[in-house]
């Protein structure tokens, strides 16, 4: 019995995307560009999301650290700061917000120079994505996988963005 709950709570985990970046690809009519959108889950409330739209520049980066949004966030501008493996890489600052049920979000606009620095070093990484949100008291620190595809599907859009 012990087996069979470890094995569906092992696979539920696995098909819900938990601890593994994943991608997805579709065309946007609003903006009338392609659109990636890369995510990895790591709670029920909590995780991190990158989007790329081939009508805009760079990226955005949101993270999601799972507490409730307070009105004392409203304009508050956190630093993000990105590392990967292990290196820290760069840090810009953010703005703050809340999605679904009023859950606290931390945001980020990189620049294309930004962007490029981040994703060459993301869809290389071997062992650790970590993410400095600004709003949590400790950063997002993901596993790399999943993130040489996810990667490739970022670089693909950013080239296909106008220079």
């Amino acid at each position: 019995m012990v087996t069979l709950v470890s094995v569906a709570a092992f696979s539920s985990a696995a098909w819900a995307g938990f601890d593994s970046w994943t991608a997805e690809v579709e065309n946007d009519p609003f903006s009338g560009g392609q659109r990636v959108t890369v995510g990895i889950t790591t709670s029920m409330r909590s995780g991190v999301v990158i989007f790329c739209d081939t009508s805009e520049k760079g990226l955005t980066v949101r993270a999601i650290p799972g507490f409730a949004f307070e009105s004392g966030m409203t304009g508050f501008a956190p630093e993000m700061e990105f590392a990967i493996d292990g290196e820290r890489l760069l840090g810009q600052s953010g703005e703050t917000g809340a999605v679904g049920d009023n859950i606290a979000v931390s945001e980020v606009k990189l620049s294309p120079e930004n962007a490029k620095r981040f994703m060459d070093a993301f869809a290389a990484a071997k062992k650790q994505i970590a993410i400095k949100d600004g709003i949590s008291d400790r950063p997002h620190l993901m596993p790399a996988r999943g993130t040489t595809k996810s990667g490739q599907a970022l670089l693909g859009c950013m080239g296909k963005q106008a220079p």
